[in-house]
């Protein structure tokens, strides 16, 4: 009776104060952290949620496709403002129809972008620039649940603009957690169909992506 007394109200108590002590010590993290400079390389694995769709030539619309990308970027600083953005990463891509059949059109992405950081501690970054898209697979799930090969149908490499925003956070000098958005609209007609047909379908997509930056 007396200890569940006490435990009542002491243990608001107590975990206020650990919340406390541990954004104090969070926050000396990151006023004590610098940001990175010239010759700085860092690696970040990311893990996301895309939302991938055409565009086409013609009157019509998709629904999104929705899948999990992964991989990694790598970022070459040139000053603590400029870095170069390369890496590798699973992208789905693909859409759904109004019947419910989907294609999974899967790449494997290679990323060549700018990267802005900005900020009073360069905490935001702005990447742009184009990646290069290597087919991986590409399938056709229908509405029964069966799966048909797409691949003599699809392109094997496809060239769009990357273009994407995020913010890191600093764990210690050098870990940063990070959130970012990465849009991707496609260049070239995705379709390997004759030139019988006249229609023209290009990948775009939306990834929201979250990760750790680890510098080398």
């Amino acid at each position: 009776m007396v200890l569940c007394y006490f435990s009542t109200f002491l243990k608001p108590t107590i975990m206020k104060t650990t919340i406390t002590t541990l954004l104090l010590l969070l926050a000396g993290v990151t006023l004590n952290a610098q940001a990175n400079d010239k010759g700085d390389i860092t690696i970040a694995p990311l893990l996301g949620v895309a939302f991938s769709t055409y565009s086409s030539s013609e009157d019509v619309s998709f629904d999104a496709r929705t899948a999990i990308a992964a991989g990694a970027t790598v970022d070459f600083y040139l000053s603590d403002r400029w870095s170069l953005r390369s890496g590798l990463s699973y992208a789905p891509y693909g859409a759904e129809d109004d019947f419910g059949n989907v294609d999974k059109i899967n790449y494997l992405k290679i990323p060549l972008n700018a990267n802005w950081h900005f900020g009073g501690k360069r905490n935001w970054y702005l990447n742009f620039g184009f990646s290069a898209n290597v087919l991986l697979n590409a399938k056709g799930e229908l509405e029964d649940g069966q799966e048909i090969d797409l691949e003599d149908f699809i392109e094997p490499f496809d060239l769009g603009l990357d273009l994407g925003i995020g913010y890191k956070f600093y764990i210690s000098e050098d870990v940063q957690f990070y959130g970012e958005y990465q849009g991707y609209t496609g260049f070239l007609n995705l379709l390997d169909v004759g030139p019988d047909v006249d229609v023209e379908l290009r990948n775009a997509a939306s990834i929201f992506n979250v990760g750790v930056i680890l510098k080398l």
